[in-house]
């Protein structure tokens, strides 16, 4: 039995020594070389089972993961970008169709819900901010590698925050239409209801109770909603119904 452990290690050592990776691979994109370096050496000093491959660009990280199928995240950092112009957008967009199945997460130094928004539009599964520090950082990477989607709290609170009045539940008589402005992706009255608890993070049970229905038909309704508004997720139809109805604006489904 000693043996046999100790020739276990050994082969886990001489796999470390040759290169061979058993944590998470990560290709982090960085046109800055000051960045990059920091970036890279510390996350690998802070998580010793993951290895950061550094690149300059998003295509060389493309090339990286067409020469190589062992990476799971694909790191980004745009720096103090003002927006996502057409060209940042268009480059992301290729980055994601060329990273697929690799999750692509952006760094930003804009804690914007705009532009986290956007991102999320666009197919990234993470968006990181460096004021988070390093140890958040590492986690928003394991989030995204387990196949789930990082966004700051900061933004995601003032984004799903009730605005003032909320999203009321349309009091719309038997017959009769909705206003065009309650009209959130051709949503009906009890969808706008359970697409507000939404926003407020309630769960499928919570929802449920509040709305005086069982759990199976809130489940129904949170998927009809993503749907309808052409969501990925939960907190992308959050993000959603609070950009467009903050601005006043009629929010149409995504769908055909």
């Amino acid at each position: 039995m000693t043996t046999d452990i100790k020739q276990q290690s050994e082969v886990a050592a001489q796999g470390v020594a040759s290169g061979i990776a058993t944590g998470i691979a990560v290709v982090l994109a960085d046109p800055n070389s000051l960045t990059r370096d920091c970036f890279s050496l510390g996350l690998g000093t802070l998580c010793q089972d993951m290895t950061v491959r550094s690149v300059a660009s998003l295509r060389d990280a493309a090339g990286v993961l067409a020469r190589d199928g062992r990476t799971e995240v694909v790191l980004c950092n745009i720096g103090a970008q003002a927006g996502l112009n057409d060209v940042m957008c268009a480059s992301i967009r290729d980055a994601v169709s060329a990273c697929l199945p690799v999750p692509l997460v952006i760094i930003s130094d804009r804690d914007d819900g705009g532009m986290i928004l956007e991102s999320l539009r666009l197919g990234v599964r993470g968006y990181i901010v460096p004021s988070l520090g390093l140890g958040v950082m590492l986690e928003a990477i394991r989030l995204v590698a387990a196949g789930g989607t990082f966004v700051p709290a900061t933004s995601l609170q003032s984004l799903i925050a009730p605005v003032p009045g909320g999203i009321a539940v349309p009091q719309t008589p038997p017959g009769a239409s909705m206003p065009a402005t309650d009209r959130i992706g051709g949503l009906t009255p009890r969808e706008m209801a359970v697409l507000t608890c939404m926003r407020e993070g309630k769960s499928n049970k919570l929802i449920a109770y509040m709305l005086g229905m069982c759990e199976n038909t809130a489940k129904a309704h949170v998927r009809n909603v993503l749907k309808k508004l052409g969501a990925t997720n939960r907190t992308e139809a959050a993000f959603m119904a609070h950009a467009h109805l903050s601005r006043g604006e009629v929010l149409e489904s995504n769908q055909p």
